[in-house]
C-alpha cells in the first residue's frame, strides 16, 4: 500500500502572503497616484514650486516598491508625506 501524507510548504505560503501584501501596497500606491494626477496638469492652479513638490512626492510613490522591497507587510511601509 502507498502512504500519502500532506507536506506543509511554509516557504510557498510565505511567498504567497508576501505577494498578496505587495498587491495591496501597489493598489494603494496606484490610488494615491491617481488622486494626485491633477497636480501635474498644465492647467493646475498650483505654483511651480508646489507642482515640483507634488512631482517629488509622486516619484517617491513610484519608487516605493524598489525603495522598500525589504518590507514584508503593508503595515511596515513608510508612505511618503503629501505636500501641503
Amino acid at each position: 500500500t502507498s502512504k500519502k501524507e500532506v507536506v506543509k510548504d511554509d516557504t510557498a505560503k510565505a511567498a504567497w502572503e508576501q505577494a498578496e501584501e505587495w498587491k495591496r501596497i501597489r493598489k494603494q500606491r496606484t490610488r494615491l497616484l491617481a488622486e494626485t494626477d491633477w497636480t501635474q496638469g498644465a492647467d493646475s492652479p498650483l505654483t511651480s514650486a508646489k507642482k515640483t513638490a507634488w512631482a517629488t512626492y509622486r516619484t517617491s510613490l513610484r519608487t516605493l516598491p524598489e525603495d522598500q522591497k525589504s518590507k514584508t507587510k503593508y503595515s511596515d511601509i513608510t508612505w511618503p508625506t503629501q505636500p501641503s
